[in-house]
């Protein structure tokens, strides 16, 4: 059951009021470490589905890491769900899934594209929605700058509608650490993202804004054509687009936050017990 201390102390922690907890960006990473252990408890009950690519892996591998640090504190275990590459969509969900998992399947890099598609055959045709799944996330990756937001918006908005008892959980596109107009794109991009979440009270995992916040809590940005845009800070990554060790840890730490905010909190927690 939704434990009204803890959304008390999500509220105090800046994660728990539904007008604040549409977005869980960089200002709530640092806050997990200070999450109740009853809230972490609720967290080890989740079902998620996710679909994505090598910065989902590097997400993957961070709550892999910190599960394996501190299982009791962190309680979400990962299971790899199998890409039927010909039918474009993710295998069926097992007969009873676990709570305390997140179901990840890596579609690779088909083109942004065919990630929505993939996305709503996995829910449409193979089932990963309620009653099977608990939340639900799909993430474009950045070598995605072309993608459009909007397509993006429309594709969650209309699955959301079908499926009202899974927790749609929209995210950002991660940045890389370059000054140019690709990076520029994904900015756009994770612009217009943020306007649809705040504008239809939707729930966002800002990957990219943690991104670009070092811990010491400066944020890295860069001009371009007048404009000041967000880039990923250079402590977080190995070759200038994938997370390090470091960055990893951020990731899945923000992961933890926004899993907080459903487990919590009534407006987004639909399904949650």
């Amino acid at each position: 059951m939704r434990s009204r201390t803890a959304f008390c102390t999500l509220v105090l922690l800046g994660l728990g009021q539904a007008a604040a907890a549409q977005v869980v960006d960089h200002r709530h990473v640092a806050a997990v470490t200070s999450l109740p252990q009853s809230v972490m408890d609720q967290i080890g009950q989740q079902r998620w589905f996710f679909t994505h690519a090598s910065v989902g892996g590097n997400m993957i591998q961070g709550m892999n890491d910190l599960n394996a640090a501190n299982s009791t504190r962190y309680q979400l275990a990962t299971s790899s769900v199998a890409y039927l590459d010909a039918e474009m969509r993710a295998e069926d969900p097992p007969a009873s899934p676990i709570p305390g998992t997140i179901y990840e399947s890596d579609r690779g890099n088909p083109g942004w594209s065919d990630k929505l598609t993939i996305f709503e055959n996995s829910l449409q045709v193979s089932g990963w929605h309620s009653p099977a799944i608990d939340a639900v996330m799909n993430k474009m990756c950045f070598i995605d700058q072309d993608a459009v937001a909007a397509d993006y918006a429309a594709s969650m908005t209309a699955l959301q509608a079908a499926h009202p008892g899974t927790a749609f959980v929209y995210t950002t596109m991660p940045l890389m650490n370059t000054e140019d107009s690709d990076n520029v794109l994904r900015n756009q991009y994770n612009a217009a993202v943020r306007a649809h979440c705040a504008n239809g009270g939707f729930l966002l995992f800002d990957v990219a804004d943690m991104e670009a916040w070092d811990p010491s809590g400066i944020q890295h940005t860069f001009q371009y054509g007048g404009q000041t845009y967000q880039k990923l800070y250079d402590g977080y990554t190995d070759d200038g687009g994938h997370l390090d060790a470091d960055g990893q840890q951020r990731i899945a730490l923000g992961w933890y936050a926004m899993a907080a905010v459903l487990a919590t909190d009534p407006i987004f927690a639909d399904g949650f017990e």
